[in-house]
């Protein structure tokens, strides 16, 4: 049995940030936004997000190495999580080796919205 719930999930990057989500009305998950991450004004969207989308669980990508070893955007990537732990809501790691990859076809256009989305098809794969 699925259990539907609002679902943000987050592929961080240094400077931007693509989220997705998925909601209990539209079933289907979708990218949302690409946002120019500067840390008071990128945590004030998401937290506006939260509050319009009802977000029950956030999915952040986690930055593993090929070789499964910490490196320095798995660093960045915990600090970010520790400042949306503010939240309160249930923060779950999602490996996303590739998954900007998968996305990259050379073109400059942002993409972190479409990693944002792999990411939250891959927690849904896994707990639906």
């Amino acid at each position: 049995m699925i259990i539907l719930k609002n679902i943000l999930a987050i592929d961080y990057g240094e400077r931007f940030i693509g989220l997705a989500v998925r909601t209990i009305k539209t079933t289907i998950p979708i990218p949302l936004k690409v946002i120019d991450f500067k840390k008071e004004l990128g945590l004030k969207i998401i937290s506006e997000i939260i509050n319009e989308y009802d977000i029950e669980d956030i999915v952040v990508g986690y930055p593993i190495g090929l070789n499964n070893s910490e490196n320095r955007m798995t660093d960045l990537v915990n600090l970010f999580i520790k400042d949306i732990s503010k939240f309160n809501i249930p923060i779950f790691k999602i490996d996303e080796r590739l998954s900007s990859k998968l996305f990259n076809n050379g073109s400059k256009d942002r993409i972190d919205d479409l990693s944002a989305l792999e990411i939250l098809e891959s927690y849904i794969k896994q707990n639906d």
